[in-house]
């Protein structure tokens, strides 16, 4: 939870410090968050506060930026993976209405910001820390890259990596790499708890290619769990196709 009080809160909301004559509602939010990070640095709830602001943050972008870099640059791993996961809410941020390339038009920020995390990457694996992983494996998780890949798979083999184990392997399927089935297919094999969430992504992500894979996992997955849920995934993509097929074959209605 956050640490201000809700006498801070109210007092922030009347006040208002955006310097704007009229500021809005969402003005005196953004600058409650802001404050937030200046006193008790970032964490998930201002992660969370940007991801359901959206596009009234977007136009402040820059200063929530300048704010948590220095904590993405700490010691603190808390406030590390806050700085992260702050920095995966804007990176994914898109408008569900915008007349033109939104991503185009933008791409020298949402290039900057890879630039900013990817720049710490050393600094983040020498914390050491389950959370810091967690949060830096959602973030290369939509930054398709092949360092990203590589970074993904380390936190996945490493003995620090508990929750973060699994997202790292997920997040490299959200990728969408055919050839990344490969890679992943030994984890989905494994005896472990991130085992039985991948045949749902090799699914989703690769369709009807990940086919081959999902028989493997049903003949060789160690967990009862995951060839269950191979099994659950094969059929359902056999369904579809089947689905697929009955439409093309039905005589058209006049």
């Amino acid at each position: 939870m956050w640490k201000m009080t809700i006498g801070t809160i109210v007092i922030l909301l009347i006040a208002g410090t955006t310097g704007d004559a009229n500021p809005t509602l969402w003005d005196k939010l953004i600058d409650v968050a802001l404050q937030h990070i200046k006193t008790n640095g970032p964490d998930a709830e201002t992660g969370q506060f940007i991801g359901m602001a959206r596009h009234h943050v977007w136009s402040r972008r820059q200063e929530f930026v300048d704010l948590v870099i220095p904590y993405l640059k700490g010691k603190d791993p808390d406030k590390a993976a806050g700085a992260v996961d702050i920095f995966h809410w804007l990176r994914i941020y898109r408008p569900v209405h915008y007349l033109g390339d939104f991503e185009k038009e933008n791409n020298d920020f949402f290039l900057k910001a890879d630039k900013i995390v990817y720049g710490q990457l050393k600094h983040l694996h020498s914390l050491e820390n389950d959370q810091v992983y967690h949060r830096l494996a959602i973030y290369l998780g939509c930054s398709p890259t092949a360092e990203a890949k590589r970074h993904l798979l380390r936190i996945a083999d490493s003995p620090i990596a508990k929750d973060a184990k699994e997202q790292a392997l997920i997040c490299l399927a959200w990728h969408r790499d055919p050839k990344d089935m490969e890679i992943l297919l030994p984890y989905m094999l494994e005896d472990s708890h991130a085992s039985r969430f991948l045949p749902y992504h090799f699914r989703n992500s690769y369709g009807e290619a990940s086919i081959p894979y999902l028989k493997k996992a049903i003949a060789k997955a160690k967990s009862e769990a995951t060839r269950s849920e191979a099994k659950k995934e094969l059929k359902y993509i056999q369904d579809i196709k089947q689905k697929n097929v009955e439409q093309t074959d039905a005589p058209d209605k006049e």
